[in-house]
């Protein structure tokens, strides 16, 4: 028998709300009006398991009602006060990654995550890398597992090969939408000159999961193409198309 003293509340609706705790009494005591316009909105608009955002600013400024030039002041004053970080593409209908800075979003995120499970070795938290990527063969062999010793060895941060693999399906998805080579990537070693590249020139914050949405894109264009491909008697797809271009150029500082 219900309690009415005490009923249990239920929500109207099952999506399209937002948790606002302490992160938005935060926001208000920082923010004037319009800037906490946008918050909200990009709050409310990001993906719950990253805190991101992706949308151009055209785009930002429909969701907001105002113009362009003044969103962009708004994402520059949150930027500023430490509630976002911007990761902006050099392709200009990819737009900008806002992600929510952890102080101000409700969710544990992909970016708190502690990474794999301490009883987990590094040589199987690389397998687990590999073996989730779409575009691999789904082959992790001896010769694999040599690899990943040997980069424990190197004292290669795990965070810095999953950044290293995420540029790397980045380029094998453009080089399929493409019509490049058809063969998926076999081996770890595919990853080798990309560890030295991130190495050299290390993801800035909130990048990686600017590139997790990037390979999730890519990868269901490709799906689409495939699938499309299947159903047509047409010879080969993509001919005359404006070619596509990973999205893994990013600025250092």
């Amino acid at each position: 028998m219900t309690d009415k003293s005490n009923p249990i509340l239920r929500l109207k609706k099952a999506t399209g709300w937002f948790p606002a705790g302490d992160g938005f009494l935060k926001a208000m005591a920082v923010l004037q009006d319009g800037p906490f316009k946008l918050f909200v909105f990009l709050c409310l608009n990001a993906d719950r398991q990253t805190g991101s955002c992706q949308s151009s600013y055209r785009r930002l400024a429909a969701g907001v009602g105002k113009s362009r030039h003044t969103v962009e002041a708004y994402v520059a004053e949150l930027k500023a006060k430490g509630l976002c970080t911007v990761v902006t593409s050099r392709i200009p209908y990819v737009g900008s990654t806002i992600r929510i800075a952890d102080a101000y979003w409700p969710f544990v995120t992909a970016g708190d995550d502690p990474g794999p499970d301490s009883s987990e070795s590094y040589v199987d938290s690389v397998r687990k890398l590999f073996m989730a990527m779409s575009c691999t063969s789904g082959r992790f062999g001896p010769a694999e597992e040599r690899l990943a010793e040997d980069f424990e060895q190197k004292g290669i941060p795990l965070s810095m090969i999953e950044d290293a693999m995420l540029v790397g399906a980045c380029r094998k998805y453009v080089s399929w939408l493409n019509n490049g080579p058809s063969a998926p990537i076999a081996s770890l070693h595919y990853f080798d000159t990309i560890i030295e590249e991130v190495q050299e020139r290390p993801f800035p914050p909130g990048y990686r999961d600017y590139m997790h949405l990037q390979v999730e894109k890519l990868a269901r264009l490709h799906a689409a193409r495939t699938e499309k491909d299947a159903g047509s008697d047409n010879t080969r797809p993509g001919i005359g198309a404006e070619p596509i271009r990973p999205a893994v150029s990013r600025k250092t500082g």
